[in-house]
């Protein structure tokens, strides 16, 4: 009799220790934040982490976080016309900055030249005559590298200006600029605080960029001056520039956002793949979406492919990047309330756990489903409903950072959990509750059942088995195979969602 009860109570143990692995809910963590939210309760702070389904997606950024003394952190955000003015990248820059210090602004380019606006932090101007280009067109003049956006000259004389609204600090000394190099190009004279500085253009190296050394910039104003020293000299192509601290320590981050891009903008900028390896990124932050189905409210069957694209040739480029996510806030459009952003956030959820990223979820985090409404009545975000002011754009920046720290304190006190992620399955039927006019998405589909005389399909046909692995939950397992939570509890005649390792679950579609 005791052999038998011993042998039951190893296979209890067994059991729970399984039952244990497969549920990552298990483990707490409430995100904290030093934000005052207050005035703002339809957002919410306790979702306000980076999510992930494998613990390597944040490894890298995990241990340069810890090494910024002795190792520059490089982070480049990638997005449209949310980051085109360094509102949200400048806000990030400068909370990551306050914490490890600054090693630089970062890239920069003379939006005069494309005759839109620049960033909140620098003004520019040019004389002579430019072409330009910028990554949402369809067809382009010119090619694009790093920043997105490219000019060209071919007169001689002409000139790209940089002021500062605010003091550079003095140990801003390296000036990376990304350039076409080949026998016909102009070369330039870089100008700063009274000192002229000669820079040859020319195809002697295989780099995309000319490293210059600075003085310290004490007039606030960096000016480059175009001249030719041979006649057969007769353009010069600008792809962007960086300002850099020349210490291997500290934070530096690059805006390279382009009002109006979409996903596919990046597969527009061929020079990319070849430029953004030369400013060692450690962190890429993916933050597009917005003008991908605003005009429509459609997502295009392709964009999961285009993303998906995109992260490879990002780690083809730089192998250890870590990739960041992003989903995009509540939308209007000509005063019609965007229903895409909950499926695009649920397609971003998918690509992060296929590809490996992080997500910053930011559509649940602002509130969700007709928040902008709130949003734009607290002067966050602007009348058109879609673009947020100055001060909501750095409100999003202090959460992605907080969002970022809470999600590194979470991977340090749980060293042996793999994923992390919200369950939101509430806050998802309340929203569903809004769309139906006040009523319960059930009540709703049973009146429609009930006028058609019509009963929910059974599940019949083939099937594959899925059989749940360590730290495998019913969301995950939805979202690797596009179905629904619901669609796997009735499929496999669940009534809660407890799953536990070595489950097998049928799968219809």
């Amino acid at each position: 009799m005791f052999g038998r009860i011993s042998f039951f109570a190893v296979l209890l143990l067994i059991f729970a220790q399984q039952a244990c692995q497969a549920q990552p809910e298990a483990v707490k963590f409430t995100p904290t934040t030093k934000v005052d939210l207050s005035k703002y309760p339809w957002m919410h702070p306790e979702l306000n982490m980076l999510q992930f389904y494998n613990r390597d997606a944040l490894e890298i950024l995990r241990q340069k976080w810890k090494r910024t003394d002795k190792e520059k952190l490089t982070v480049i955000h990638f997005g449209d016309s949310h980051c085109q003015n360094d509102a949200l990248p400048g806000q990030i820059r400068k909370r990551m900055q306050e914490v490890h210090g600054a090693t630089g602004r970062g890239l920069m380019f003379p939006t005069s030249t494309a005759r839109t606006y620049s960033s909140i932090e620098y003004k520019s101007k040019h004389t002579g005559k430019w072409i330009a280009e910028r990554s949402f067109r369809m067809r382009l003049k010119l090619p694009l590298g790093i920043r997105g956006m490219s000019c060209r000259t071919e007169q001689a004389n002409s000139s790209l200006v940089f002021e500062f609204k605010k003091p550079v600090p003095k140990n801003y000394r390296q000036l990376k600029i990304f350039c076409k190099r080949d026998i016909r190009s102009f070369d330039i004279v870089v100008e700063t605080s009274g000192k002229r500085i000669p820079v040859i253009v020319d195809a002697s190296s295989r780099e995309p960029y000319i490293e210059v050394e600075l003085p310290a910039i004490t007039d606030q104003k960096l000016t480059l001056h175009i001249v030719r020293r041979n006649k057969y000299e007769s353009e010069f192509e600008f792809y962007g520039m960086s300002l850099e601290d020349e210490a291997d320590k500290g934070v530096v981050v690059h805006n390279a956002g382009v009002g109006a891009a979409k996903y596919n903008s990046l597969l527009n900028q061929v020079l990319l793949w070849e430029q953004l390896p030369h400013l060692q990124p450690d962190v890429a932050i993916i933050d597009f979406g917005t003008n991908d189905y605003l005009y429509y409210d459609k997502i295009d069957p392709k964009l999961e492919s285009e993303i998906k694209t995109i992260i490879d040739k990002m780690r083809k480029a730089v192998p250890d990047i870590c990739i960041i996510l992003t989903s995009t806030q509540d939308l209007f459009w000509k005063k019609k309330n965007c229903m895409s952003g909950e499926p695009f956030s649920d397609m971003m959820h998918k690509i992060a756990y296929d590809k490996k990223c992080a997500l910053f979820d930011w559509y649940w985090i602002s509130g969700g489903q007709r928040k902008m409404l709130d949003w734009t009545k607290s002067r966050l975000a602007q009348p058109d409903m879609v673009h947020l002011t100055v001060k909501g754009y750095r409100l999003k920046g202090d959460l992605f950072f907080e969002a970022l720290q809470n999600s590194l304190v979470w991977l340090e006190e749980n060293p042996k959990e793999n994923e992390f992620f919200f369950r939101i399955d509430k806050l998802k039927e309340e929203q569903a509750v809004l769309r139906n006019g006040g009523k319960p998405k059930s009540e709703a589909m049973s009146q429609k059942t009930t006028k058609s005389n019509q009963k929910p399909a059974a599940a019949t046909g083939k099937y594959r088995t899925h059989i749940v692995k360590r730290g495998e939950s019913l969301y995950s397992i939805s979202l690797k195979y596009n179905v629904s939570i619901q669609e796997l509890k009735r499929w496999n005649n669940k009534s809660k969602n407890t799953i536990y390792k070595g489950d097998r679950l049928k799968i219809y579609k």
